[in-house]
């Protein structure tokens, strides 16, 4: 009885004592209202809470294929959150987290004050900070924008005053949106609709009253309520928040005890560790954006760090050039190839395809495994192309002024080239050695030939050849030497294809993209584009070729495809394409495009430059390995388009051949070639001065395609000269026998006569044989020997046993003679007379009209 005033008056102590130190605590807010606003607004800008804005919480974002729905990945740093607006929220999941952490949320204000007092009496007792009785408004403000995590006074006071000034910028319904978005569910969900996907793999709008009440109570304690690590737990926190729901009327008793007898229902793999690896074209898209090579992406932040939280934490939907389809439709056709073994050890595959029109990337695989080895085979990852390379040669030689019909030796091993380096200081086709003549780039490139393009190359200009190729859109480094041309630099898969796609689109190229747009995925649809819209892909195209060129350059690929190396490739619609294989097999190549779509592929071993000949038991070609891998894709990706041509190449043009027979070769030669024609020089042993053009084929005056070859027969200079014999008079024999003594050739014309007894002999020679001509050994004489006709009897007093008397008309005949014939009966009108005719009986000439016949 004497202890119960003592209780009661250290109670009443407690009280004032509690009482003193809420007003000392609130004075400055209560104050406030004497003050007027701006000295509250003081007051609080002194207490550091001059900024009450809840900042963008971290938000997961999300990779779209290019439809816009297949979801190829979602990306974020430490905190996997998708933000879900008030309206996308299930109302019962909003009434269990009021139920159950601040049930009088909608009717208090910042502060709820019976609770403030009563952990004010606890904490005064406890003499420190034990409770809180802090208003969801408040846990807001405390997990957002207060770092300090120490529990003091004037930590809860900076809490209390920035909890007002929220609750006077926000309404309600935003301030619980935005606690049950930031709010931590376990598992590694943030947010409630992560939350709800993981647990339950459903939406926020979709939550159920159970599922909702499981994520209420977690958010107390995410780890002592874990429903995978404490599911026991787990269950009485759900069960108490049902019930809470049930006092407070939110929902009927019945149906919450329903929910309470039901099992949890979570799904069976929450929990588990998932390391699942990202697609390579994902890897490609994060890094694309972070490094930001070329500021394309300087609205994702001019710092690389500005630029990570932008694109982990901004809550991103990133809208890409990816089609499902085609990615299928690639690794289909790698895993489909006899060539291509699906373990570690054996050549792997890369493939890259873009749209010509435009350099959207559509397919993109690197590697036959990327889940399994993870190479970057298509981007950063280069390789040599072998000669897939030559028509960037062809382009730099053509806008040189270098014609189609330009011919050169294919002889094979071709050494001692000037300018050409290699170790063994020669070039070889890929067939190995042989000489096919002089070939024009038509030719060469249909079958690939080495040796020609080696020549092209030096003639051309390495440095023009990598100019043509980085316009074209190759992006790496490239050294300019002459063997560039057969594709020893080393270059990525992506860049082969929209360079390629540079020819497709008529040499405009077009920089190949992945990205097409960017949104932030919690602002509405109907929301102002600059505010919806973080950023939009402008196709970026540039003129860098002539059409002409273009178009000359893929008639001569789809020749390779047609009737080449490249006929694997055939797709029964225009396709134009190249192949290549790089030096001992260590990669194959083939690209190629119909007009809408370029395409490459390369085949090698992933570590380096290993000879692929060994592992396949013989040689192996970008035609006989790449090609059908391209060819399997394409067919399949091009089976929604329409069959469209290619434009036709300009006409090839012509000139007229110079003649340059008697002019020294090195002039005779410039002459040629200013002519656009290729001279072949043949020196050949003759008596005039050494390096004059004794002869050429074709003549001058002659019209050839520009480019195409003219031989010139050079004299050496050591011949001995060789006069010319009288020949005529003499059988064809006895001439023939008499040329060939003095080695020289017979070129034997048959012409018709009239009279029988000059039947087999030479009538006239060229050059003539009076001994005033000299010639070399080995030079033509040509001979005319005449051919006797039996119904040429009727002439001009000629023939022998002729009846008829001629008056030089010869009707008859086919000739008229201008002398008498040995014994004829009729009278001629010269000098013949009698059995014999008298008179100088000389040879008869052929008419003026008639014709010779070549032996």
């Amino acid at each position: 009885m004497v202890l119960a005033p003592l209780v009661l008056f250290v109670l009443i102590l407690v009280m004032v004592g509690f009482a003193a130190v809420v007003a000392l605590a609130l004075l400055p807010i209560f104050g406030a209202a004497g003050e007027g606003v701006n000295a509250f607004r003081e007051r609080l800008d002194a207490a550091g809470v001059g900024r009450a804005g809840i900042p963008h919480l971290p938000q997961s974002s999300t990779i779209f294929a290019a439809d816009g729905k297949t979801v190829l990945a979602e990306i974020f740093l430490d905190e996997n959150r998708r933000y879900a607006r008030i309206g996308k929220i299930a109302p019962i999941a909003q009434q269990a987290v009021v139920a159950i952490e601040d049930d009088s949320f909608y009717e208090h204000g910042a502060l709820n004050f019976p609770s403030l007092m009563r952990a004010a009496i606890t904490n005064l007792i406890a003499g420190d900070i034990e409770q809180g009785g802090s208003t969801l408004t408040q846990q807001l403000v405390k997990n957002v924008l207060i770092d300090s995590p120490q529990q003091t006074f004037a930590r809860k006071f900076q809490e209390a005053a920035l909890a007002i000034r929220v609750e006077r910028k926000y309404s309600k319904d935003h301030i619980l949106e935005l606690y049950m978005n930031e709010a931590y569910y376990g598992n590694g969900a943030y947010g409630i609709q992560t939350a709800a996907e993981t647990y339950f793999n459903t939406t926020a709008r979709d939550l159920s009253l159970r599922q909702a009440a499981l994520l209420a109570g977690v958010i107390r304690a995410p780890g002592a309520y874990d429903p995978v690590a404490h599911p026991e737990a787990a269950t009485t926190r759900r069960n108490l928040v049902l019930e809470r729901m049930a006092e407070l009327g939110l929902v009927e008793p019945a149906d919450a005890a329903k929910a309470q007898a039901m099992p949890l229902g979570i799904s069976k793999d929450v929990g588990e560790f998932k390391e699942k690896v990202e697609p390579f074209f994902v890897y490609y898209i994060r890094n694309l954006i972070l490094d930001n090579a070329d500021g394309e992406f300087d609205a994702f932040g001019q710092r690389r760090i500005e630029r990570v939280h932008t694109l982990y934490q901004g809550g991103l939907n990133i809208y890409t050039s990816l089609e499902p389809s085609w990615q299928e439709y690639a690794q289909e056709a790698v895993d489909a190839s006899p060539a291509i073994h699906p373990g570690r050890n054996s050549p792997d595959v890369s493939l890259v395809s873009v749209r010509a029109t435009d350099g959207a990337i559509k397919a993109m695989l690197s590697g036959k495994n990327y889940d399994r080895d993870q190479y970057d085979l298509v981007w950063r990852g280069t390789r040599q192309v072998g000669s897939a390379f030559k028509p960037f040669t062809l382009t730099a030689a053509f806008e040189e002024g270098f014609p189609p019909g330009k011919v050169y030796s294919s002889r094979s091993p071709l050494c001692n080239l000037e300018g050409w380096r290699s170790a063994s200081g020669c070039v070889s086709n890929a067939e190995g050695g042989g000489d096919s003549g002089y070939l024009d780039l038509w030719s060469a490139t249909q079958d690939s030939v080495n040796v020609v393009f080696a020549q092209l190359a030096l003639d051309v200009g390495p440095e023009h050849i990598v100019d043509a190729a980085h316009r074209m859109g190759i992006t790496v480094p490239l050294d300019a030497v002459p063997s560039i041309t057969l594709g020893v630099e080393e270059v990525p898969t992506m860049d082969m294809a929209a360079a390629f796609g540079t020819l497709a689109n008529d040499g405009k190229r077009c920089n190949a993209w992945a990205v097409r747009r960017v949104e932030f995925a919690n602002v509405p649809k109907d929301a102002p584009k600059d505010e919806r819209v973080l950023y939009q892909h402008e196709p970026q195209c540039e003129q860098v070729i002539q059409p002409e060129i273009a178009h000359l350059v893929t008639a001569m690929l789809q020749r390779v495809v047609c009737c080449g190396t490249g006929t694997a490739a055939s797709l029964g619609r225009p396709v134009a394409g190249k192949t290549g294989t790089a030096q001992d097999y260590t990669n194959v190549y083939f690209a190629g495009y119909t007009p809408q779509v370029s395409t490459a592929v390369w085949v090698g071993f992933p570590d380096g430059q290993i000879p692929m000949d060994t592992y396949y038991g013989g040689s192996v070609f970008g035609g006989t390995v790449a090609a059908p891998i391209w060819h399997d894709f394409m067919v399949r990706a091009m089976a929604g388009f329409p069959v469209e041509g290619f434009e036709a190449p300009p006409p090839p043009e012509s000139g007229t051949v110079p003649g340059v027979v008697g002019l020294p070769a090195e002039e005779a030669e410039k002459k040629l070639a200013n002519a656009n024609f290729t001279p072949i020089r043949d020196d050949v042993h003759s008596f005039e001065p050494a390096g004059t053009v004794l002869a050429q084929t074709p003549g001058g005056g002659a019209r050839l395609q520009l480019g195409s070859a003219v031989t010139l027969r050079v004299s050496d200079g050591k011949g001995e000269p060789v006069v010319i014999p009288r020949l005529t008079g003499l059988t064809q024999a006895e001439a023939v026998h008499r040329l060939e003594r003095l080695e020289l050739v017979a070129a034997i014309h048959r012409v018709p006569v009239d009279d029988r007894h000059l039947d087999g002999i030479v009538v006239d020679q060229s050059p003539i044989g009076d001994g005033s001509k000299v010639v070399d050994v080995g030079s033509t004489v040509t001979i005319d020997v005449g051919a006797f006709d039996q119904g040429n009897g009727n002439g001009d007093g000629t023939g022998e046993g002729g009846n008829g008397s001629g008056d030089g008309t010869g009707e008859g005949g086919n000739g008229s003679g201008d002398g008498t014939g040995e014994g004829g009966n009729g009278n001629g009108n010269g000098n013949g007379g009698g059995d014999k005719g008298g008179g100088d009986a000389s040879p008869a000439r052929p008419s003026e009209g008639s014709v010779r016949r070549a032996i």
